[in-house]
């Protein structure tokens, strides 16, 4: 006669790991508050404004990008959980490419693209600049703080100047 314990050790085995290996699942909780804000630039909401903020100490940063209407979330671990509690020093940047003028040759017409392409500086690379005063790219000199406190609500606006 068979005995039934290593059936029933190895049901009891599977369960268990399968329990155990949806513990992990689900989003990390790490303490995170919702931290919303707008950044403007010049009193004008743009979109595309990285923010960031820096612990004033250790800890872990939060960042967030804006909106059309300059509305920005913040993240730490998952897309929109927010920044932990603590106080915090803000860095704001926006970058674009320079754009490169060159001039409009017509299509077909190779001796004009000759001529375009020999006066090309190729080791040139495309360079970006940032539409923020310089100042507010770095959390230690921007002088923008923030504090974020449970329960909240932690809303932070900041008016920065461009160029």
């Amino acid at each position: 006669m068979m005995s039934r314990f290593p059936m029933t050790w190895f049901v009891n085995a599977t369960i268990a790991t399968l329990l155990i290996g949806m513990t992990g699942c689900g989003e990390p909780n790490i303490g995170s508050l919702p931290v919303t804000g707008t950044i403007k630039v010049d009193s004008k909401p743009i979109e595309g404004v990285t923010v960031v903020f820096n612990p004033d100490g250790s800890g872990r940063s939060a960042s967030g990008v804006t909106d059309a209407q300059g509305k920005y979330k913040l993240t730490t671990v998952v897309s929109g959980d927010g920044a932990l509690p603590g106080k915090y020093k803000i860095g704001v940047s926006k970058h674009e490419n320079e754009k490169m003028d060159l001039p409009k040759v017509e299509s077909g017409d190779s001796k004009a693209l000759d001529a375009l392409y020999s006066k090309l500086d190729t080791s040139k690379t495309t360079k970006s600049q940032n539409l923020v005063a310089p100042k507010y790219e770095n959390a230690d000199s921007s002088g923008l703080v923030a504090e974020v406190k449970a329960p909240g609500p932690n809303n932070f606006d900041f008016d920065v100047k461009s160029k």
